[in-house]
């Protein structure tokens, strides 16, 4: 018996069974069937020359099919029943086959010499046995098939064989039939499969739920109990008794609701004994052992009046629920409550009407502490974070609420608040108790934090809006500065909105060639004449006219569109500046994510391709922040664009954690000091010492030094005196588009006009150029 492999050794042996029941019952029918056609057969042919083989072919067929018969007698009946089912299987599928042929080459052999009544008669003989062979069709598809197959090839032989013109008709007539009973035997066969699987399916799911039964009884958490007619228990089982601290002989006859501790559940347990109504889940106190216990008792009313149901005692199961439910609303790493206690509460004031008395948030987060984690690890990041938490608890008064918001923020409920001078200065007051030193492992820790303030607008407050709004002045504050305040004030969701709008608006500035490139010259400090230039972005927005990079490179950051703006700028500068006379570098920003990019050196080598750039024009230049993040990888990149012959700067450099870190692992062509160094260098002598030391660095390490943000002339010669190579701001040119560039060969693309204070500037160096050189000659003539 060929089955599905998906068939298991249970469902196989099922399947087995079922067939040889079926076998053993169709088979005194089926047998005798074949027997008494064979006879009919017989009694024609037995006066014919071949009587002798006729005799012997009917002795096989009769033998075959007795033994079909007693086949069920003829298995040892000590073996199991999977075994004699086996058995009986292939004894039935051999003595099955073996009758086909038998009928199968007796037809042709025995009727060719025939005449055509005693044809006619075989024939319908033949037909009465296809059809009684159909009893087995169902158990025994395969064997039946074989028999139709081989008697139906048979018999249109013999119908040839016998001529007098009907054996193609008679052939028809057979194989027609034939057809139908093999479309007949698959039917047969696909439902006993339905009937066997559906019974298989039954019978396993009972045994299943009868040892689930079995188990419940014996491993369940629940008590079973029953009560008579006047609420009384009665047969009460040992584990009942057990659960409720008694011997099972005092609790009988004992009334149930006796058993628990008066109370509403108890009354309710009370009139549904008393009106004789099922119920569920009554959550009913007892003692027990001195200890009190919380049972969930069901029950349900039977015909003769007796009420049986279930105990089950849940006091562990309410206990977790209770501390999970607290769980929930904690953080996990300070103890404070987490942001979902602190909306709920927040709403719990407002629909109780507290707000009246005056509601305010305050929104906190720590400035650069992601630079904890990440420098100092993520042990000492939580420590640090726990130990603000305890601060910001024991700063607050009773009453507030101190909530952990996420990662570094904090929020504390402040209720029954004063004007907005009172929570400034509660809020400063606050952020310097957070300034003060934390000692930890020996090593002292100074964090500084931002704060943003909303307050509830009276009965008209809304839970998430205040937040909101108190994260909106977060914002604000950080935009202020380390250890900053700021209030929540409309212009800050006016901002908001402007802030979508360009990030609406950005998506599609370049195809609407929105999008200029600006130019700013960089100078050489001993000549005064232009060694390069920087590439700068500008935005012409249809609505809010020029807007600077500062309002939306953040944005682009954010969701990505600084790929496509950075492969814009990059390609459109290359090709402008290839235009013009000289020899000046170019200098264009890589933002974070650019750096990061997959396809960042294809790219560059393209747009060096199309505008015929030298490698060695292009000067790109990067932030400390962006080698922060997978250094290993952006080193990798800045080494394969050195390569190429293209400059690397590291741009505003002083303002991050590292530099000096960055300068050892990488050589970069040039260190660009940033504006806040530059602002007061005349005036002071901490920023005339920094600048110093900067560049005699950049020169011990072969890198070349640009100053950025020079407003005045005065500020040109003291980064020269300070030994600085280059220098770029207002003083020298404002950034301009292209058309507006100088393209003379003597001025280098400076802006035309040349700007009055450039002009003396090279004055000034010419005639001290002038100076150097006659010294110099004066010098060796006396020698």
């Amino acid at each position: 018996m060929v089955e599905s492999p998906s068939l298991t050794r249970r469902e196989y042996n099922y399947l087995l069974a079922h067939r040889v029941d079926d076998l053993v019952r169709a088979a005194p029918v089926t047998s005798l069937a074949a027997i008494f056609a064979a006879l009919a057969l017989s009694v024609i042919l037995i006066e014919r020359p071949i009587a002798l083989l006729v005799t012997a072919w009917l002795a096989l067929v009769i033998i075959t099919n007795l033994a079909r018969l007693f086949l069920p007698q003829l298995i040892d009946e000590t073996q199991t029943e999977s075994v004699r089912a086996r058995h009986l299987w292939r004894g039935h599928e051999l003595c099955g086959h073996a009758n086909s042929f038998l009928f199968a080459i007796g037809l042709p052999l025995f009727l060719r010499d025939a005449g055509g009544l005693e044809a006619a008669f075989a024939f319908l003989v033949i037909g009465g046995m296809l059809g009684t062979n159909l009893l087995t069709a169902k158990a025994a598809p395969q064997v039946t098939r074989t028999f139709v197959v081989l008697v139906t090839l048979g018999g249109s032989a013999a119908a040839f064989l016998v001529g007098e013109g009907i054996g193609l008709p008679m052939a028809v007539v057979l194989f027609a039939q034939a057809g139908i009973m093999m479309r007949v035997i698959a039917t047969q066969e696909a439902g006993f499969l339905r009937r066997v699987d559906r019974e298989f399916d039954q019978r396993d799911s009972e045994e299943t739920v009868r040892l689930l039964l079995q188990d419940y009884e014996e491993y369940s958490a629940d008590r079973q109990w029953t009560a008579d007619r006047d609420g009384k228990l009665r047969a009460v089982t040992p584990r009942f008794a057990q659960a409720a601290g008694r011997e099972p002989e005092a609790l009988e006859a004992m009334p149930l609701c006796e058993l628990f501790i008066p109370g509403s559940e108890r009354d309710r347990l009370e009139q549904y004994l008393a009106r004789g109504e099922s119920f569920r889940n009554l959550n009913l106190h007892l003692e027990v052992g001195g200890t009190r216990r919380t049972w969930s008792l069901s029950g349900r009313t039977l015909e003769d009046g007796r009420v049986t149901g279930f105990a089950r005692d849940v006091t562990e199961l309410r206990r977790s629920k209770e501390k999970l439910a607290q769980l929930s609303h904690l953080d996990g790493l300070t103890g404070l409550a987490n942001r979902r206690l602190f909306i709920r509460t927040l709403q719990h004031l407002v629909k109780t009407g507290e707000v009246k008395r005056g509601i305010a948030v305050f929104h906190l987060d720590f400035d650069d502490f992601k630079l904890v984690n990440d420098t100092l690890g993520h042990r000492t990041g939580d420590r640090l974070i726990n130990e603000m938490g305890k601060r910001l608890a024991s700063h607050c008064r009773k009453g507030d609420m101190v909530a952990r918001l996420g990662a570094d923020e904090f929020a504390i409920l402040l209720r029954g608040t004063a004007s907005e001078r009172v929570l400034v200065d509660q809020s400063q007051a606050l952020l310097a108790n957070l300034r003060e030193p934390i000692d930890l492992d020996d090593r002292e820790f100074r964090l500084s934090a931002c704060l943003g303030i909303a307050r509830c607008p009276g009965e008209a407050c809304d839970a998430s809006e205040v937040l909101r709004q108190a994260d909106l002045a977060l914002n604000a504050a950080k935009k202020r500065g380390r250890g900053s305040v700021a209030v929540y004030e409309k212009a800050l969701d006016e901002a908001v909105r402007e802030r979508r709008q360009i990030e609406v608006d950005l998506r599609g500035a370049i195809s609407r060639n929105e999008m200029e490139v600006h130019y700013q010259p960089v100078i050489d400090l001993d000549s005064g004449r232009v060694t390069g230039h920087e590439a700068l972005l500008r935005w012409q927005h249809p609505q809010y006219g020029e807007i600077l990079p500062g309002r939306f490179i953040p944005v682009a950051e954010e969701t990505g569109a600084i790929s496509a703006l950075g492969e814009w700028i990059l390609s459109e500068a290359l090709h402008e500046v290839a235009g013009w006379n000289g020899n000046t570098r170019i200098a264009i920003n890589l933002s974070p994510r650019q750096l990061r990019g997959a396809n960042l050196v294809q790219t560059i080598k393209r747009a060096l391709a199309s505008s015929g750039i030298a490698p060695g024009r292009l000067e790109l230049e990067v932030t400390e922040g962006a080698l922060l993040q997978n250094s290993e990888a952006n080193r990798a990149v800045l080494i394969k664009l050195r390569e190429l012959g293209i400059r690397i700067a590291l741009d505003d450099f002083g303002t991050g954690c590292s530099s000096l870190g960055h300068l050892r692992n990488f050589p970069f062509d040039k260190i660009k000091i940033d504006r806040c160094f530059v602002h007061d260098v005349v005036e002071q002598a901490d920023s005339q010492a920094i600048i110093a030391a900067v560049t005699r660095l950049a020169a011990a390490l072969g890198m070349r030094t640009t100053a950025e943000g020079v407003e005045r002339i005065d500020q040109l010669e003291m980064l020269r005196k300070l030994g600085c190579d280059e220098a770029q701001g207002f003083v020298i040119a404002r950034p301009v588009e292209a058309s507006r560039l100088n393209d003379d060969e003597a001025q280098l693309a400076l802006p035309a006009p040349l700007p009055a204070q450039i002009i003396d500037y090279r004055k000034i160096r010419k005639a001290a150029q002038r100076k150097t050189q006659e010294k110099r000659e004066r010098t060796i003539r006396r020698a």
